[in-house]
C-alpha cells in the first residue's frame, strides 16, 4: 500500500479522471457531472486518509528514517492528495447543495 506507485499513482489517476470530468462540460447528462466529481474527490480523500494512516501505523513499528529509506519519500507527502481531496470535497458539496437548492 505504501510503495510509491500506488500512494501516489492512485491519486494521480483520480485526478485525471476529475480534470476530464471538470473540463466535459458539454456532456448529455451535464446534471451529474457535480455528483461524479464529488464522488471522484470523495474517494480521493478516502484513499490518501488510509494510506496516510497506515503509513503512521508503520511508522510507529519502526522509524521515520527506516520509512524513508525503505520507501523513497517522506510521510508527510502523503498528506499533499490528503489535502487536495478534502479541499475539493469541500467545494464540490457545496456547489452541489446549491445546484439542488436551485431546483427546489
Amino acid at each position: 500500500m505504501l510503495n510509491p506507485l500506488f500512494a501516489f499513482g492512485v491519486p494521480a489517476a483520480l485526478m485525471v479522471a476529475y480534470l476530464i470530468f471538470y473540463f466535459a462540460k458539454k456532456m448529455k447528462n451535464s446534471d451529474y457531472r457535480r455528483f461524479a466529481l464529488t464522488l471522484i474527490a470523495v474517494f480521493l480523500t478516502t484513499f490518501s486518509y488510509q494510506v496516510y494512516n497506515y503509513s503512521r501505523t508503520v511508522i510507529a513499528f519502526t522509524s521515520t528514517e527506516s520509512f524513508q529509506k525503505n520507501f523513497g519519500y517522506s510521510q508527510g507527502r502523503l498528506i499533499v492528495p490528503f489535502i487536495l481531496g478534502a479541499i475539493l470535497t469541500v467545494i464540490n458539496l457545496y456547489y452541489l447543495f446549491r445546484q439542488f437548492r436551485k431546483k427546489e
